[in-house]
């Protein structure tokens, strides 16, 4: 990403938390969220995703993948 945006973040981390198998806990940890602001100081602690919002975007595109298998066949 060029640029910092929320989404982007929430991405990033989901991507991180289910391609490198980590628990959703991670998204939650003070160290994990004080590297993200570190990276970039003015991030705010609205911006940063908590593991409800990862657990809910990797729910919802696993429901994407089921209805677009599902509108294939």
């Amino acid at each position: 990403p060029q640029t910092f945006t929320p989404v982007g973040i929430l991405n990033s981390v989901t991507r991180l938390i289910v391609c490198g198998q980590h628990a959703l806990l991670l998204a939650d940890d003070i160290h994990f969220r004080n590297c993200l602001v570190t990276m970039r100081p003015k991030t705010t602690r609205s911006e940063l995703p908590t593991r409800s919002t990862v657990r809910a975007r990797i729910n919802n595109e696993f429901v994407d993948l089921i209805d677009n298998i599902k509108a294939s066949i």
